[in-house]
């Protein structure tokens, strides 16, 4: 038995650091919800769900009868992502997470089942701290992180940041057949770009003003058959114009230079038309006098 026993204590400080370890990595609560787990929660707490490719779609949302609201799936590359939270008066039981299609209502949807959540049985006075904690949750961000190489907007909520005074292209995904039909405005545009295409893709181009402040700007969708101020369709962050670039120097030039072209065309023509216009009188005046001469 001593032998035993001086052989465990020569042993414990081996092994002190394997059970701190371990201690540690199971103390903080998992606020990941993956696809098939089921997680013991408390009210209160909020669930981070985070599917990879192939697991969902993005627009779909992840509801619960112990969630204070259902969550949207939305792009943070290369996941699709949302926040859930416990609500409050939840009771003690076992509760499915279920996810839903976009646009998927009505009693004939049969919704996905994501996980599982373990509701913990709690006291008032926790019920009453977790009021308070819920209350001053902020807001979730509703800004998107798509993949560097697609296209600009893939949603209303794809912020991209562009410099001032730069020139950039906008991608329309979804209205094929509606080409030169929608007109887009912003603030941070300087003029109203339509877009066009023949096909699935339409497109437009546009400078960014150079004054225009750093932040987010809201862009416009006007179609041709619709009265209003427009719908809010896009949005964008603008950063300041790169170093030692002078931005309103080089917009002035090159609305100088659109200018002059302009006026070049319209002297050009003018001209054509001023030559027609005397070789016609020229001629009638000959053709007078050969018919009074003969």
């Amino acid at each position: 038995m001593d032998r035993l026993r001086r052989t465990a204590w020569a042993a414990l400080p081996l092994l002190l650091p394997f059970l701190a370890a371990g201690s540690a990595s199971a103390s903080p609560l998992d606020s990941s919800l993956p696809l098939g787990s089921v997680r013991s929660v408390h009210p209160g707490d909020s669930l981070t769900v985070n599917a990879r490719s192939g697991e969902a779609r993005y627009a779909e949302t992840i509801t619960s009868s112990a969630f204070i609201r259902a969550g949207k799936l939305r792009m943070m590359d290369p996941l699709l992502t949302t926040t859930v939270t416990v609500a409050c008066d939840t009771r003690p039981g076992t509760y499915p997470v279920l996810l839903h299609g976009a646009g998927d209502v009505g009693p004939e949807e049969h919704p996905f089942r994501w996980a599982r959540v373990r509701v913990e049985s709690v006291d008032e006075a926790a019920r009453r701290v977790c009021r308070d904690k819920v209350g001053q949750l902020p807001q979730p961000s509703l800004e998107e992180r798509w993949a560097p190489d697609a296209t600009w907007p893939q949603s209303e909520w794809d912020v991209r940041t562009f410099r001032a005074g730069s020139r950039i292209t906008i991608t329309d995904n979804y209205d094929e057949g509606s080409d030169g039909d929608i007109t887009l405005t912003s603030r941070a545009f300087t003029d109203r770009p339509v877009l066009r295409g023949a096909k699935a893709v339409l497109t437009a181009t546009t400078t960014l003003r150079c004054d225009s402040a750093p932040g987010v700007y809201v862009v416009h969708r006007h179609d041709t058959d619709e009265a209003g101020p427009g719908k809010p369709w896009a949005r964008l962050r603008i950063a300041p114009a790169a170093p030692g670039k002078n931005c309103s120097a080089q917009q002035a030039a090159q609305h100088s230079t659109g200018t002059s072209r302009t006026s070049t065309v319209a002297w050009a023509a003018g001209g054509v038309l001023l030559a027609a216009a005397l070789g016609a009188a020229l001629f009638l005046r000959a053709r007078s006098r050969r018919t009074t001469s003969a």
